[in-house]
């Protein structure tokens, strides 16, 4: 395993713990007005787990992370247990994705996944699979990049921003992701969540660019009306 900790592992695992240690973890959670105190919470996509360490600090009832990246799974247990502190419930680790979770329906009172709907293959599939596994009443948390995200690292990543916007464009165009990391329309993807049921509470973009927001942030509720029973 150590011979699969690449380069990018260990930046993303060091700017992750980086934030986490200015605050700026925290900080996602305060914007949406999150707080797992007693619930019990699925982050899906954790990565090298910084948002565990900072849900856990609310003492929730059950903690869980999903990654996909066995990498950061293995690596991030070893980072997690170590900035945890106690007595704060320590999260269960497990090797899993979108849009299939192995979880029971109505599991969770809350769902965090940040940054991940750019690498789905469906936008509406993984947004009813994380309504799927929410108790009525709970919360989604969920960001993504918007077209403003590729502007900020036009020199840096080269060819990057054109990927990005050529990938987005393509699903756009034929329903399909071919090439991951689409950018999002966020009223498109607050439209998708009012339609399954899942009601936008709270918006947040941490900048505009060129009039194109760059990230954004949404927490939505549960309704505990299914959209059939609606209909």
């Amino acid at each position: 395993m150590k011979n699969r900790l690449t380069k990018w592992h260990s930046a993303y695992i060091q700017n992750a713990y980086h934030e986490l240690k200015r605050g700026t973890t925290r900080q996602q959670l305060d914007i949406l007005n999150i707080n797992a105190t007693g619930k019990t919470v699925l982050d899906v996509g954790c990565g090298p787990g910084n948002l565990l360490v900072a849900l856990a600090a609310d003492a929730p009832e059950l903690l869980i992370g999903i990654d996909v990246d066995d990498v950061f799974l293995v690596f991030g247990r070893s980072q997690i247990e170590n900035s945890i502190e106690q007595p704060s419930v320590t999260p269960a680790l497990l090797r899993a994705s979108l849009p299939t979770l192995p979880f029971a329906d109505e599991t969770f009172d809350l769902v965090t996944c940040f940054l991940v709907m750019p690498h789905v293959p469906d936008d509406r599939i993984a947004l009813t699979e994380l309504a799927r596994v929410l108790k009525p009443g709970g919360t989604l948390a969920i960001s993504g990049h918007g077209f403003g995200f590729p502007l900020r690292y036009l020199k840096r990543f080269r060819l990057k921003p054109l990927q990005m916007y050529l990938a987005s464009l393509i699903y756009k165009c034929t329903g399909e992701k071919w090439i991951r990391n689409t950018l999002q329309n966020d009223k498109e993807i607050c439209a998708l969540l009012d339609n399954i049921g899942v009601v936008p509470e709270i918006q947040h973009y941490n900048q505009k660019i060129l009039g194109g927001v760059a990230t954004y942030w949404i927490k939505a509720i549960k309704s505990e009306i299914t959209p059939k029973a609606i209909q």
